[in-house]
């Protein structure tokens, strides 16, 4: 196996790693620092106020949802050859990690996922150089929109399966 299928195959885990802490502390976080946040950007007020209503089951429902996509999409990717989606993809997560450390340096407290964003940052970084020399920058720039928009979309379909979950198993 080739270095590049491996930093390709390895994506679902790393995912996983970073994930596992977003389920852990994304509870208590908002639950300690819900009301920092929304007085020091009162835009944001609308989004906390549904993640503190929203049940750590929930929240792992919705990251089931994306790790499957994930890694269905790896495993296409590396069958057919074919690793554009795949690099759509890798982009988003990649684009993920940075607006957590960004997140992390804006707010200076702990956010749920910064200690697996930095941990995690080499491997992109790898990644991202490794892509370089096998995809040209239209190809990457273009996948990169493509895999921002999955990403995006996503997001607010994995959300709205959480909150289904939610209101069906907690909010009797």
């Amino acid at each position: 196996m080739d270095k590049f299928n491996i930093i390709v195959w390895v994506l679902p885990i790393v995912f996983m790693v970073h994930d596992f802490e977003e389920i852990i502390f994304f509870k208590p976080c908002i639950q300690k620092n819900g009301m920092y946040i929304k007085e020091r950007f009162p835009f944001l007020t609308k989004l906390f106020d549904r993640l503190e209503h929203l049940s750590v089951p929930a929240f792992s429902i919705a990251v089931f949802e994306e790790f499957v996509l994930l890694s269905l999409v790896t495993f296409v990717s590396v069958m057919l050859g074919y690793y554009n989606v795949w690099l759509a993809l890798f982009m988003a997560f990649f684009i993920h990690i940075i607006i957590h450390i960004i997140q992390w340096v804006i707010l200076s407290r702990y956010i749920p996922a910064i200690v697996t964003s930095i941990l995690v940052l080499p491997y992109c970084i790898f990644g991202f150089i490794s892509i370089i020399t096998i995809f040209s920058l239209p190809e990457i720039l273009i996948w990169t929109a493509i895999g921002l928009l999955i990403m995006i979309l996503n997001l607010y379909f994995a959300h709205f399966l959480a909150s289904k979950f939610n209101k069906k198993f907690y909010q009797l």
